[in-house]
């Protein structure tokens, strides 16, 4: 009798511990957590040039220096007024004395302006974005606004239409005020610098990689003569040393852009991009640290190369197409009893390298009063409810708390409203099918 009872025993036992082995077996895995780097600045942050989606962060909502990283503002102004027909590539014009002063600084990065010259607005265009030249990109402003002040409200304005409400910007270089000698912004401190957090600087190379793509075309360029065969002849060499053939390029980080900055307050700056695993990435680094001339780009590739190998491009939802587990609504007094639904919009998200579709998490809020099913007539296109992608383990998140990671689930088709006999009858059927 014992040894039945001792049988079974440790036959419940095997069975119990294969039980246990199954189910860990089977009990889902978290996937490797988001990018952690040590990047050695005041602050930092990396994000999908795309979408905005934030992949790395570091005191990246503190308003700091940017020196001539404000340029991508006053670039982005430029462009505007260029696609808007307010200017033309061929337009020319002459420097006033206080921008003729400035350009004989040799102490800062600049090209030679004479008053009795006139410049295209496309070599100025080049010379500031390739050569960061103060003296052009003032000279742009002018263009552009018709005065310094004027031009600091558009920039003003441009900001707080993208949601930046934190920025200080007192001048369209980057310059400290010190440095602009009489042609400062009436109201603006002597020393005073433009400040934004990175996560704003990561916001403002967004627009103008999304908005103005060709700005590529210029920012890849290494070196270029300004103004050759002339007296102003200057040869312009790109202080993006991350570009091929620059000192900092780095063979597996296809850098083309962006801008850098420089001044003793902001230190070594960055905004960096690049193209590869199937997405472009926006990298922000502000006050470099350390004593290498190069730090600057060393803590960006240091940062890219984490990013690159820690997140990858999946596609979460297709445009027209179903997304499993909410396919179709129950439609109330319709002609039929549900309706198909369908993503909005292809959404992409970047998840850890280590997910896979299965790891991507969906979480469906129904439009008011569709919570249970719609009354019918539903239209083709009516919205249903917003659907938002995860990752397992990993919220995602989007400069500007955008929602780059949602879509609307819509109805596929017309569901009208069924006519009076049908509903008599199905009530029927509904009736005799419950008493058996």
């Amino acid at each position: 009798m014992r040894s039945l009872t001792m049988k079974k025993f440790w036959r419940g036992l095997i069975v119990l511990v294969a039980s246990l082995s199954v189910w860990a077996a089977a009990a889902p895995t978290s996937v490797a957590a988001a990018t952690n780097v040590d990047v050695n600045a005041k602050a930092a942050v990396a994000v999908d040039a795309k979408s905005g989606q934030i992949l790395y962060q570091k005191n990246a909502d503190q308003p700091l220096p940017i020196a001539s990283m404000t340029k991508m503002i006053s670039l982005y102004l430029v462009l505007q007024a260029i696609h808007d027909g307010k200017l033309k590539w061929t337009d020319t014009i002459s420097p006033d004395n206080a921008i003729y002063t400035l350009a004989k600084d040799t102490s800062l990065s600049g090209v030679p302006l004479e008053p009795e010259n006139k410049y295209t607005i496309k070599e100025l265009y080049q010379a500031s974005v390739i050569y960061s030249a103060n003296d052009a990109m003032m000279l742009l402003a002018n263009a552009v606004a018709g005065s310094q002040p004027k031009f600091v409200t558009q920039m003003d304005d441009l900001l707080k239409g993208w949601g930046i409400s934190d920025a200080k910007i007192v001048n369209v270089t980057g310059l400290n005020n010190s440095e602009l000698k009489t042609d400062r912004v009436p109201g603006t401190p002597a020393n005073a610098e433009n400040e934004m957090s990175a996560k704003d600087m990561a916001i403002v190379a967004k627009h103008l990689l999304n908005d103005y793509p060709e700005i590529l075309d210029t920012t890849k360029i290494s070196s270029m003569m300004f103004r050759r065969g002339t007296s102003d002849q200057t040869k312009m060499d790109n202080y993006d040393w991350m570009l091929p053939g620059r000192v900092s390029a780095q063979k597996d980080l296809p850098v083309d852009g962006l801008k850098t900055g420089t001044t003793d307050l902001a230190g070594n700056c960055f905004t960096g991009t690049a193209k590869k695993n199937g997405y472009r990435l926006i990298t922000v680094v502000l006050n470099a640290g350390g004593t290498a001339v190069t730090r600057r780009f060393d803590q960006t590739a240091k940062l890219m190369r984490a990013v690159f190998a820690d997140w990858k491009p999946l596609t979460a939802t297709t445009k027209n197409q179903a997304v499993a587990g909410h396919q179709a609504l129950k439609v109330d007094k319709g002609k039929q009893s549900s309706v198909a639904l369908r993503a909005a919009d292809t959404v992409s998200v970047l998840v850890p390298t280590s997910a896979t579709t299965k790891d991507l998490r969906y979480t469906y809020v129904p439009a008011k009063g569709m919570a249970k099913q719609a009354a019918a007539p539903v239209k083709k296109g009516a919205t249903a409810g917003a659907l938002t992608v995860d990752a397992k383990g990993e919220k995602l998140t989007y400069l500007g708390n955008a929602a780059g990671n949602q879509t609307k689930l819509t109805a596929a088709k017309t569901v009208e409203k069924a006519g009076f006999f049908t509903l008599l009858f199905r009530g029927i059927g509904e009736f005799f099918g419950n008493l058996f």
